[in-house]
């Protein structure tokens, strides 16, 4: 799911689900200060779950981490 600031897009929000671009949006609107300054510091990104960390991982262009999705931002997702 893309990422959009004043029309820009400024990154990737990991795969979704129908079901789960709402929830989504809603999270990406939750980060979005974090999300638009990592954008201004290393330009585009992906957020990606790490299935061993447990974490939504932001992630620039060359892979490099540039940070987390704190928990506080993250909805239940509506399989559970």
């Amino acid at each position: 799911m893309e990422i959009r600031n004043d029309g820009e897009t400024i990154g990737l929000y990991e795969r979704s689900q129908a079901t789960e671009i709402e929830r989504k949006k809603r999270e990406i609107s939750s980060a979005e200060d974090l999300l638009a300054e990592i954008h201004r510091k290393h330009g585009e990104f992906t957020v990606r779950w790490d299935g061993i960390r447990k974490e939504k991982v932001i992630k620039d262009s060359n892979n490099v981490e540039r940070g987390v999705i704190p928990r506080r931002f993250w909805e239940r997702p509506s399989w559970r």
